[in-house]
């Protein structure tokens, strides 16, 4: 199993570059102000719950966490991380595995390939997004990812 995610992870994040280049390529002449906030929006909600959990644990602890877990939390910062946790790893699952079907299936139906553009978009803002929360301070990362 561990073999295969990170080729399914590598091969998703090719795809997703690919997909930025044949979007701008295939820009519809009249975007949809709704669609390309409905595209941007989801990662831009995962940064936002990231950064804020972040800035919620170093608050109430006066530093970063040097235990794994939540033990001795208050119950408003477990619900936090709960959501956050759950937000990001639904979203990096959606886009690493329905996302790449999307897209597919948008090249393969021709009525549908305006929606390329709109996925090209989100795969964009996901990858920014994605790549901003690297930039975490490691020791919140460290208790993130444990």
């Amino acid at each position: 199993m561990q073999i295969i995610t990170p080729f399914i992870l590598i091969a998703a994040v090719i795809l997703s570059l690919a997909s930025v280049v044949v979007a701008f390529r295939l820009r519809p002449a009249k975007q949809s102000r709704i669609a390309l906030a409905v595209a941007v929006l989801p990662p831009l909600v995962m940064l936002a719950l990231f950064y804020s959990l972040a800035i919620h644990l170093h608050h109430h602890l006066g530093a970063w966490p040097t235990s794994i877990g939540d033990r001795d939390f208050p119950q408003p910062l477990i619900t936090h991380e709960r959501i956050a946790e759950s937000y990001f790893m639904i979203l990096l699952l959606l886009s690493v595995s329905v996302w790449p079907i999307a897209y597919i299936i948008c090249i393969v139906v021709r009525r549908w390939r305006v929606c390329l553009y709109y996925l090209g978009v989100y795969a964009l803002a996901f990858l920014v997004c994605f790549g901003a929360t690297l930039l975490a301070p490691s020791p919140f990362w460290d208790w993130w990812l444990d």
